[in-house]
């Protein structure tokens, strides 16, 4: 959190030290992060206001979106009611239509509840853009996500834009459940998603969440 001086508003100030970067891709993935940002315009998205470099850094910098993310409410022991995931669903689903529409598509590859705010109003923003990519095309061995999240397809380097449609429906499963992907029950290379919303689950949202979560991208 930082003031901008020029108007005393409250923005985010993202720092990524280049001089101590592990490797030129972590490198990359910052640059891309800020050349994105400053393509997109959504309500759901942080705006992009700036990018410099000071001292061997990177500096983005962002409007602020207030709020608290999904994983600390959960860290606090809130669950959320079918209706409150649906209006989530509903929401992201929005914000990823917008993306993945674009010209290349836009592709967040690591869509998961600390990545998602939810404002005082109660709406979702969709923040962190420092694993995106906006191209089709491979780009090497390099595995980008975060673990239980992740598709099985970013496990070979790969991302489409129905990536980030099972990073939501991961998300939307431990936010209903309490319990983190790995941790849920399988059913071969499938999460077992009657099972882990249980006999009383509404059989709409069963479906919903089996399709977005099938291991197979197509």
């Amino acid at each position: 959190e930082a003031i901008d001086k020029r108007d005393g508003q409250l923005v985010a100030s993202k720092r990524f030290s280049v001089r101590g970067a592990a490797s030129w891709k972590d490198v990359e993935l910052a640059e891309r992060e800020a050349r994105v940002l400053a393509q997109l315009d959504h309500p759901a998205l942080p705006k992009h206001l700036a990018q410099f470099e000071e001292d061997g850094a990177l500096l983005l910098v962002m409007s602020l979106v207030e709020g608290e993310d999904l994983a600390t409410k959960r860290e606090r022991g809130q669950l959320f009611s079918t209706v409150e995931v649906m209006q989530l669903l509903w929401q992201m689903g929005g914000v990823l239509t917008y993306l993945h529409n674009r010209a290349p598509p836009v592709i967040h590859r690591d869509i998961k509840p600390r990545n998602i705010i939810q404002r005082p109003d109660g709406r979702f923003a969709l923040v962190d853009f420092g694993s995106v990519r906006d191209r089709l095309k491979a780009d090497g061995s390099t595995v980008v996500g975060t673990f239980g999240f992740m598709a099985p397809e970013q496990f070979q380097g790969r991302a489409l834009p129905v990536t980030d449609v099972y990073g939501l429906g991961a998300t939307a499963l431990v936010l209903l459940t309490g319990t983190e992907p790995e941790d849920q029950p399988h059913q071969g290379l499938s999460i077992d998603v009657k099972a882990a919303l249980g006999a009383g689950a509404d059989q709409r949202v069963v479906r919903l969440l089996s399709s977005m979560l099938h291991p197979n991208p197509d």
